[in-house]
């Protein structure tokens, strides 16, 4: 019997485009392989620790930087204090804390930028701290009964501020923001895809921005307003003083605005490109009371309650 031979295997050719090829695909494939690998050891790699901090007692303005929950309240304590749960993957960082002049600044950060990373506090704020910032990466953010300045962030959590004396501002990438039961001097209120609610709000100045959210505001007292929204509505009642100057504007939705009772006469300048507009408030001119509104396709609503 003849022997058989085997067909002779042609070596691949390394061409240019292959070469590319690899060069673009094997780091990537390899950079996959080693991201899955990395977060399923994470996985098993989390830990958490109870925390306990009190600020300097020279503290007067105090700054909060972490992902994860925070709630802050006021307390008669003389200094300022933070208790909660840290978590983290891998390796165990510490609470951080900068202080100097009367400024302390105290944050939380993991080394390793994969796994479980947050810290979940309860603040409590003291009147000798005058100034409050604060930011949580993910986490909702709770603040009640502080009289200082307040400037609040979030990247995704919501925002909810009760029973607070100071200016505000306030912001949230994709978050709802509430406001309840607010004496401000002035109020910045600003959310990318959340709604924004306000309830029983006196302040001199309000301003309330939301890329797709709607705003609604009930019991609000103010000289001048201006609110926008990209795709919500916007619905406003009004309490006490008639406001000077309303200008509020959404893309595509309604708008109703609820003015105090009485005769007080306004300059109303309201357009919609493809709703309807009513007006049934004493209205002038040469009013110094002014309102603006427009929306491109809802209808429009101004009245007197």
């Amino acid at each position: 019997m003849a022997a058989t031979t085997s067909p002779a295997t042609t070596p691949l050719r390394l061409t240019r485009g292959r070469r590319a090829a690899l060069a673009v695909g094997v780091p990537v494939c390899l950079a996959l392989v080693g991201s899955t690998g990395l977060s399923l050891v994470a996985n098993f790699a989390e830990g958490s620790y109870p925390v306990s901090y009190t600020a300097p007692a020279t503290t007067k303005a105090l700054t909060l930087n972490m992902d994860g929950r925070l709630t802050i309240t006021s307390t008669t304590a003389s200094r300022a204090t933070l208790t909660g749960t840290a978590r983290y993957t891998f390796i165990r960082p510490a609470l951080t804390e900068h202080a100097a002049d009367g400024d302390t600044a105290v944050g939380y950060d993991c080394t390793i930028p994969v796994g479980n990373c947050e810290l979940d506090a309860a603040v409590t704020i003291p009147a000798t701290v005058t100034t409050l910032t604060a930011h949580s990466g993910s986490g909702d953010a709770t603040v009640t009964g502080t009289t200082g300045p307040v400037t609040l962030s979030t990247g995704d959590g919501n925002l909810n501020i009760g029973h607070a004396s100071g200016p505000l501002t306030l912001n949230t990438d994709s978050g709802n923001i509430q406001v309840s039961a607010i004496t401000s001097a002035t109020l910045s209120a600003s959310s990318g895809q959340g709604d924004i609610r306000a309830t029983g709000v006196t302040s001199a100045t309000i301003t309330a921005n939301t890329d797709s959210g709607s705003i609604d505001g009930s019991g609000i007292t103010t000289t001048a307003i201006t609110a926008s929204s990209g795709n919500g509505d916007i619905y406003i009642t009004f309490a006490g003083a008639p406001p000077r100057d309303i200008r509020v504007n959404t893309d595509s939705g309604n708008i109703v605005l609820l003015l105090p009772p009485g005769s007080t006469k306004y300059d109303v300048k309201a357009n919609t490109d493809n709703g309807s507009v009513s007006k049934q408030l004493p209205q002038a001119a040469s009013s110094d009371h002014v309102i603006t509104a427009s929306t491109g396709n809802g209808n429009i609503t101004i009245s007197q309650q």
